[in-house]
């Protein structure tokens, strides 16, 4: 498969707190990647089938959530959880905001190998 990101993606192997209106409740996922253009997540359980994704996640003991709407670009299972690759298709710029600040802190170490190769 042909490789289509633009962006690096930043290995967050999470877990997060998840509001999905859809489902009318709170879940959790793992965040298993994300930029600032889509992420990857991975559920225990299935979600209603959908083209788009509605949703806020606040990682780890970060109780500042994060608003997005995603296009749901494939699924799959792996290891007994469902997978979803997302592209945001709406996200408000203090939420890219939210979503850098992250990066820029907890994955310093991958950001540092990927530029400098250090």
């Amino acid at each position: 498969m042909e490789e289509r990101r633009q962006l690096p993606r930043w290995e967050i192997k999470q877990e997060a707190k998840v509001w999905l209106p859809q489902e009318q409740g709170f879940s959790h996922c793992i965040v298993e990647d994300m930029h600032l253009k889509g992420m990857c997540v991975s559920f225990n359980k299935q979600l209603s089938p959908q083209e788009v994704v509605r949703m806020s996640f606040a990682l780890g003991d970060n109780f500042d959530f994060i608003k997005i709407e995603a296009q749901v670009s494939w699924t799959r299972v792996k290891d007994e959880r469902y997978v979803y690759g997302l592209t945001y298709s709406r996200i408000a710029d203090v939420e890219k905001s939210k979503i850098d600040k992250y990066i820029n802190t907890n994955c310093y170490d991958q950001i540092k190998k990927k530029w400098w190769g250090k």
